[in-house]
């Protein structure tokens, strides 16, 4: 090799060296992962106010921007601006951007109708000529701030605590869910008629453990969140529940607290301590699993005639309050939530009218029970039994066998436990199977509002 030569196959190889080491120490900021956009609800409709939890992430070398924006007709209406200065060269920069973003259309100027929500990312890589990679997400949405028109039915209702009752009423069709409020709970209405859409039914309850004189309205709620109210004429009978105190013997503590001494937590030790748990916390949970379970009902009824009453002698009543006391000392309280009634012994145990099976199985306090869907929001309860003869999802008849009585869960002696429950709320099951009571407060709903019973 030349002397002449050699200078310059040294410039080359350095120069190929460094941009060896360029590419090496630079390649990573060329990463091409674009960041992620999470937004929740994913709105097809705005109302008035609405409230979206924005996330974006990015997995490279952090943010570099994040753009919130509504967009009508041409116009561009910028709801969040965030930028995250940092040197490119830094190795990581910000991860992760959360916000709370709140909109309101028509404050922005913007009109009814159809617009666009979009919100862009940029992270920091050298891609795109130093403008980091992209993402977006656009939301094709309609802007509707009018509230649904709601107009109640139903004229005078008669409704005790711890009781039933039924209203009826239109709704336009823009509703995407409707029913009544009584305090904070709420029922979910049904619109059952098919040749009348815009009428709707609610069976609806005041619990027995609610506030006197909670208020009691109709509501409906449209895809952008728009809610209207009416006041139902409701009257309330106030009625007192019986108290028993109970004192428990260290005999029945034996013979009930083994049955659930597995299911108890390790921190709850001894027989006593067992049964408290059991009458109050496993309580609650059992519950808290059935009202989930009534969430599932079939949008019209399924039963026309009066609830049978079950066969056997009452024994405790629905609303009973009770005190447990051991060795003189108060111990646990318990309200009642449903009525106690005993036969002779596996007495066989029949649907008080038509409806859908849907648990049917060993549940805590209620033993092996059975709960029956009757459609619109009304379920029976089946507990203590000895045999379950009938699986989920199965359709029974009025007065079809279920299973036998029997003493499994927190009973003693063999009897039937039976409950009704509207829309989750446990309510005095003697009401359902009175056909006065039937006539007066459900039937005549209907006629008032010149429809048929739903079928």
């Amino acid at each position: 090799m030349s002397s002449k030569a050699r200078p310059f196959l040294i410039v080359l190889v350095v120069l190929v060296v460094l941009i060896a080491a360029a590419v090496v120490v630079l390649w990573p900021y060329f990463e091409s992962q674009a960041p992620q956009i999470t937004l929740n609800p994913a709105p097809s409709h705005l109302g008035r106010e609405n409230s979206l939890e924005l996330q974006v992430s990015d997995q490279g070398l952090g943010l570099a921007s994040v753009k919130v924006a509504l967009i009508q007709q041409g116009r561009e209406k910028v709801i969040l601006q965030q930028d995250f200065p940092a040197s490119r060269l830094q190795s990581q920069g910000q991860a992760e951007f959360k916000q709370k973003i709140t909109l309101e259309p028509l404050k922005i100027g913007l009109t009814q109708g159809q617009a666009t929500l979009l919100v862009e990312a940029r992270d920091r890589s050298f891609n795109r000529f130093l403008h980091g990679n992209q993402a977006s997400l656009e939301l094709n949405l309609t802007i509707d701030t009018v509230p649904p028109r709601l107009g109640v039915l139903s004229r005078n209702i008669y409704l005790n605590r711890g009781g039933s009752a039924l209203a009826v009423y239109q709704v336009s069709q823009d509703s995407k869910d409707h029913g009544v409020m009584v305090g904070s709970q709420v029922f979910r209405g049904h619109n059952p008629w098919p040749d009348k859409p815009d009428y709707a039914a609610c069976y609806f309850a005041y619990a027995d453990d609610l506030e006197k004189d909670a208020p009691i309205k109709a509501w409906a709620r449209d895809q952008a969140g728009n809610q209207a109210q009416a006041g139902l004429n409701v009257h309330l009978r106030w009625k007192q529940y019986r108290t028993d105190k109970i004192n428990l013997s260290d005999n029945l503590i034996q013979a009930l607290a083994p049955r659930f001494m597995a299911m108890a937590p390790p921190e709850v030790q001894g027989e006593v301590a067992v049964f408290m748990w059991v009458n109050t916390k496993l309580r609650d949970l059992n519950h808290e699993k059935i009202a989930a379970v009534c969430l599932s009902s079939q949008p019209r009824e399924l039963w026309q005639e009066t609830f049978i009453r079950p066969l056997g002698k009452p024994m405790s009543g629905f609303g009973d309050r009770r005190i447990y006391f051991y060795k003189g000392e108060e111990v646990s309280r318990a309200v009642h939530r449903g009525v106690d009634l005993a036969d002779v012994a596996n007495s066989p145990i029949n649907a008080v009218a038509a409806g859908k099976v849907i648990f049917a199985e060993m549940l805590g306090i209620y033993g092996n029970c059975v709960i029956l869907d009757h459609g619109m929001g009304v379920h029976s309860l089946y507990g203590h039994l000895s045999t379950l003869e009938v699986k989920p999802g199965e359709d029974v008849k009025r007065n079809q066998k279920l299973g036998a009585s029997g003493a499994t869960g927190l009973a003693l002696g063999d009897h039937l436990h039976f409950s009704v429950l509207v829309g989750g709320v446990f309510v005095n099951p003697t009401e359902w199977w009175d056909p006065h009571w039937i006539a007066d407060n459900l039937e005549l709903r209907y006629k008032e509002a010149g429809v048929k019973r739903p079928q």
